[in-house]
């Protein structure tokens, strides 16, 4: 168990947000963070808050988790991740859309509720398609403005148990529930989940992509760990959760979308049975248990490995700055400022962040307080290297700036394991980020 500033902490009394039981052990002590999505402006700098971030495991339901939670008032109402301005996301809800409404839905009379539906980025798609009633619930009021469409009807609020009852009051039952990258963070999360199956219909269908903890654990991806990210989900973790409320899961579909996500479809036990479980729930569930995803040796194992990561990347950087290399970030998101609060980097290291977002520019990043600055300064002012925070796009990042790598730029990729890509005759070229 690895505390940062290298102190260990023993375990602690803590109840599991799932089973509520106290048979949990810290695995990561972030210390005293900002809050990972918190940007703000410089005369904000002296009220910025910091609270305490650590990772428990519950022995007894297998869930890794935040145990530190901050009201989602604060988290939320006022947020800067707006999913339309990221293509890869646009191409994949698209797909999605057509997907599952292919395979669930009547399109003429169907109901779909997307609970945490950011700027429409999905909604707009089930619209396209021709669904009849597309609704979307979420909390911040500055993203859910962003959806310009007149088929779309909004809850601007947190889905709860009662927000689903009023939903279902004015148009009926669901016949798909999608929630995506959004149920790993909700703090009342057996409320809102009372509220699922309240609102729907017997052979609905509950859809949620989430971040898989395979690939957490097994690529170091420590960057999603932050106080929004409140649960890291394995398929036994979530089936025994489920089963509170006489719902389980009968397929899932691995998807590349952050890094490594999984989709799974829910159903009340006993509806859709026109479906069976699918074989790759059932290969999903030995895998885990192969893999010891129930044990706290895995987790363990995993905080010594993120440790031995973050001196590998922060050696990198160090010996670059000691060669008067010039370093931007790129991608101002939630993950880069949990890596660059987890690994202490401050301007003796970054010269400045750069992100596509028109909406961050000008803002600074929580706790380290980088300006964020727009992607135009890589053509006026190159630096030597880039550091690609929103690794998990990597590709398309590449591919927006292959102008920058061929004049001889270069892009440190911190996870799974440290590389450097540049540019030789017009060819990418990787090589490791040890020198």
């Amino acid at each position: 168990m690895i505390k940062n500033k290298e102190k260990s902490v023993g375990k602690k009394n803590i109840h599991c947000g799932f089973c509520n039981g106290s048979n949990t052990s810290l695995i990561i002590d972030f210390g005293n963070v900002a809050l990972a999505g918190a940007f703000l402006k410089l005369e904000e700098f002296s009220g910025e808050k910091k609270y305490p971030l650590q990772l428990y495991f519950c022995e007894d339901c297998y869930l890794l988790q935040i145990i530190d939670k901050i009201p989602p008032e604060i988290l939320f109402k006022d947020y800067f991740y707006f999913s339309s301005a990221i293509g890869t996301l646009r191409k994949h809800f698209k797909k999605y859309a057509k997907e599952v409404s292919g395979r669930f839905l009547n399109l003429e009379k169907s109901t779909v509720v997307e609970i945490g539906c950011n700027d429409g980025v999905l909604l707009n798609p089930f619209s396209e398609i021709g669904i009849k009633t597309v609704i979307g619930v979420d909390p911040a009021t500055n993203v859910v403005k962003k959806i310009n469409n007149s088929n779309v009807i909004v809850f601007n609020d947190f889905f709860s148990e009662m927000t689903a009852g009023g939903i279902l009051n004015k148009v009926g039952h669901a016949d798909i529930i999608a929630a995506n990258n959004v149920y790993a963070h909700i703090d009342k999360i057996h409320d809102a989940t009372r509220g699922i199956k309240k609102l729907l219909a017997k052979d609905g269908v509950f859809i949620f992509e989430v971040h898989y903890i395979g690939n957490l654990i097994e690529e170091l991806q420590y960057d999603m760990i932050y106080h929004e990210h409140l649960y890291y989900y394995s398929l036994i973790t979530l089936d025994n959760f489920l089963n509170q409320f006489n719902m389980e899961i009968f397929d899932i579909k691995r998807i590349p979308i952050h890094a490594g996500s999984m989709r799974y479809y829910v159903r009340e036990k006993g509806g859709l049975k026109r479906e069976n479980v699918s074989k790759s729930v059932l290969k999903l569930r030995e895998e885990e248990l192969n893999k010891k995803y129930d044990k706290i040796e895995t987790y363990s194992n995993f905080a010594r490995r993120v440790e031995k990561s973050k001196i590998i990347l922060m050696s990198l950087l160090n010996q670059l700055k000691r060669e008067r290399k010039t370093i931007y970030g790129y991608g101002a998101s939630g993950r880069a400022n949990t890596m660059i609060q987890y690994c202490g980097m401050d301007n003796h290291i970054l010269d400045c962040i750069i992100d596509d977002a028109p909406a961050k520019h000008g803002f600074y990043t929580p706790g380290s307080h980088f300006v964020i600055r727009p992607r135009q300064l890589l053509e006026d002012n190159p630096p030597d290297y880039i550091l690609v925070f929103a690794w998990s796009f990597i590709k398309e990042i590449i591919s927006k700036n292959m102008d920058y790598i061929n004049k001889g730029g270069k892009m440190i990729v911190p996870l799974p394991e440290v590389k450097i890509i540049s540019s030789k005759n017009g060819e990418i070229i990787e090589e490791t980020g040890r020198i």
